[in-house]
C-alpha cells in the first residue's frame, strides 16, 4: 500500500466547516492530511481513527513566507496546549487536527472569526478573483466582436472556440464565487454580532460541473489542435503544453526553494516574478526560434513543396486536393490552357458547430498571360447546426451589402430550380451588372463560387454533384 495519496481537492478558500468535513471523512479512511500545495493536498496514510478538525486563517501569512511568524508561533502554541496539533498551512490556511472527543474550539468569537476569514480573502482569494472576473469580462467583450465581425471564421475554428468558451467559464466561475463569498459575508456579519457562526456555502459540485466542462473543451481542442491539424499546428501543439507546465514548475520550484534558503518573503516573491517574466519570453523565444528555423528547412512540411521563383521572391506551388476544378467543368474555351501550371491552394478549419473552406484554382505568377487566365475560387460552409443556417447565409449577403458603397455589388435571389438548390443568389455589379459569382444555399451547406465564365446546365449539375458528395 502506497504511504502518500495526492488528491486535487475542490473547495471554496473561506469553507472551513467544508474542509473539516472532508479531512475528517479522509482520516476515518486512514489518510492524515501532511502538505497542501499548488500541485495538490497531500495525504499520508495511518490508522484510520476519528478525529476533529478546524481551519482558521491568519491574514498576515503568505504563501511565500519561509517560516511562521512570532504570532503564530505563539497561536500554533497555544493551540497545542488545548490539544489542536498543526497538520499543516497553505498561505493563510492554518489546519489543526485534535483526537479529543468533543475538544474545546479554537475560535470562540464569531465576530473575531470572521474578521480573520474576511481578512485573508481580502489579501488572496478576492484580489485573484475579481482580476481573472476582469479578465473573462475582457476576453468575452473580444470574442463577441470577433463573433459579430467575422462570424464564420470563428465559429469554425476550433482554438478560437475553445479559448472563448475558456473565458466564459472563467467569467462563470469567479463571478459565482464572488458573489456567494459577499452575500455569505452579509450574512454572517450580522448573524456574528449577536454570537453566531453562519455556515458557508458549498459551491464544491458546481466547481467540480465547471472543471469538467472545461477538461472536455480542452480534450475536444487538444484532439483538433494536435491531431486534426497540419504538422506545424501540431508541434506548436505539442510544444505549448510542455511549455506551460514546464513554466509552472520552473516558477513553483524557485518559490519553494527559496522558502527552504529562509529568504524573506517580499525577496522571494521579487526573485520568483523575476525569473517568472525571464524564463518565459526567454522560452518563447527559443521555442520561436527554433519553429522558425525547422519551418525554414522544411522540417514541418506534410510533403516536400514544389516551388517557383517570380520578381525575386519564392512562391510554393500548392498541390491541394480540390472538391471541384476548372477541369471538372469541362469548359470548351479553355482547353488549351495547361493546368499543370496552376497553383489549387485549400484553407480552412471545422469545429463542432460548422465547418468553412476555401479553395482557390489560379495560374502562377510566372505564366504568360497570368491575368488573362481563367481563374476559380469558393468557399464551403458545413452547417452543422441548423439554427446557425440563417446566420451563415446572410452573413455572406450582409458582406457584399457592406460593401456595396465601395464597390456597388450586392446578391440578388434568383431562380434555384435549375440548381437542385433550396435558394440561389446571383451576384449584381451597379455598373456591369450580373456577375458570374453565385451563393448556393443546399440543405447543409452554403457555397459562394466564382466561375471563370457564366457556367452551363450541364456545368451546373457537376457543381452539385461535386460539392454536395
Amino acid at each position: 500500500m502506497k504511504n502518500t495519496k495526492r488528491r486535487f481537492e475542490i473547495f471554496s478558500f473561506y469553507d472551513h466547516s467544508g474542509i473539516s468535513a472532508h479531512l475528517e471523512k479522509m482520516a476515518l479512511e486512514g489518510w492524515m492530511i501532511e502538505k497542501i500545495s499548488n500541485l495538490g493536498w497531500i495525504y499520508r496514510a495511518t490508522e484510520p481513527k476519528e478525529v476533529r478538525f478546524s481551519v482558521s486563517y491568519y491574514p498576515k501569512a503568505s504563501e511565500f513566507d519561509p517560516e511562521p511568524s512570532e504570532d503564530q508561533k505563539t497561536f500554533h502554541e497555544f493551540c497545542a496546549h488545548t490539544g489542536w496539533t498543526l497538520a499543516c498551512s497553505s498561505a493563510q490556511m492554518q489546519i489543526f487536527y485534535n483526537e479529543q472527543e468533543d475538544p474545546i474550539p479554537i475560535e470562540t468569537e464569531p465576530e473575531l472569526e470572521l474578521a480573520s476569514i474576511h481578512g485573508s480573502a481580502k489579501k488572496s482569494f478576492l484580489p485573484s478573483y475579481f482580476i481573472l472576473m476582469l479578465l473573462g469580462i475582457m476576453n468575452g467583450i473580444l470574442f463577441l466582436t470577433q463573433l459579430f465581425a467575422d462570424p464564420l471564421d470563428l465559429l469554425s475554428d476550433p482554438t478560437r472556440l475553445f479559448t472563448g468558451f475558456t473565458f466564459v467559464i472563467l467569467f462563470l466561475l469567479c463571478s459565482v464565487e464572488i458573489i456567494c463569498y459577499f452575500r455569505w459575508y452579509k450574512k454572517a456579519k450580522a448573524l456574528a454580532a449577536s454570537g453566531e457562526f453562519l455556515k458557508a456555502p458549498n459551491t464544491t459540485k458546481f466547481q467540480k460541473a465547471i472543471l469538467l466542462a472545461m477538461l472536455l473543451a480542452l480534450l475536444y481542442w487538444g484532439v483538433n489542435f494536435i491531431l486534426g491539424g497540419d504538422r506545424l499546428r501540431r508541434w506548436i501543439g505539442i510544444i505549448m503544453c510542455i511549455y506551460i507546465p514546464v513554466l509552472f514548475l520552473v516558477v513553483n520550484g524557485t518559490k519553494n526553494y527559496l522558502k527552504k534558503k529562509k529568504v524573506s518573503k517580499r525577496v522571494n516573491f521579487r526573485i520568483t516574478m523575476i525569473v517568472d517574466f525571464i524564463f518565459a519570453f526567454a522560452l518563447m523565444g527559443i521555442i520561436v526560434f527554433l519553429i522558425l528555423t525547422a519551418s525554414s528547412r522544411g522540417f514541418f512540411a506534410e510533403r516536400e513543396e514544389e516551388t517557383y521563383e517570380y520578381g525575386g521572391m519564392t512562391w510554393i506551388l500548392h498541390k491541394d486536393e480540390m472538391p471541384l476544378t476548372i477541369e471538372d467543368l469541362d469548359m470548351k474555351d479553355f482547353s488549351h490552357v495547361d493546368f499543370n501550371k496552376y497553383i489549387r491552394e485549400q484553407r480552412g478549419d471545422e469545429s463542432l458547430l460548422l465547418g468553412k473552406w476555401t479553395y482557390t484554382q489560379r495560374p502562377r505568377m510566372d505564366v504568360e498571360n497570368h491575368g488573362e487566365l481563367p481563374q476559380m475560387k469558393y468557399t464551403l460552409v458545413l452547417v452543422k447546426m441548423p439554427s446557425l443556417y440563417e446566420m451563415c447565409k446572410n452573413t455572406f449577403i450582409s458582406d457584399q451589402t457592406e460593401d456595396y458603397t465601395l464597390f456597388g455589388r450586392t446578391y440578388k435571389q434568383i431562380d434555384s430550380s435549375r440548381w437542385n438548390a433550396k435558394e440561389v443568389y446571383q451576384l449584381h455589379d451597379s455598373e456591369i451588372g450580373l456577375l458570374d459569382t453565385y451563393l448556393i444555399c443546399y440543405e447543409n451547406l452554403i457555397v459562394e463560387i466564382t466561375f471563370p465564365k457564366e457556367p452551363t446546365q450541364e456545368q451546373i449539375t457537376i457543381t452539385a454533384e461535386k460539392l454536395t458528395r
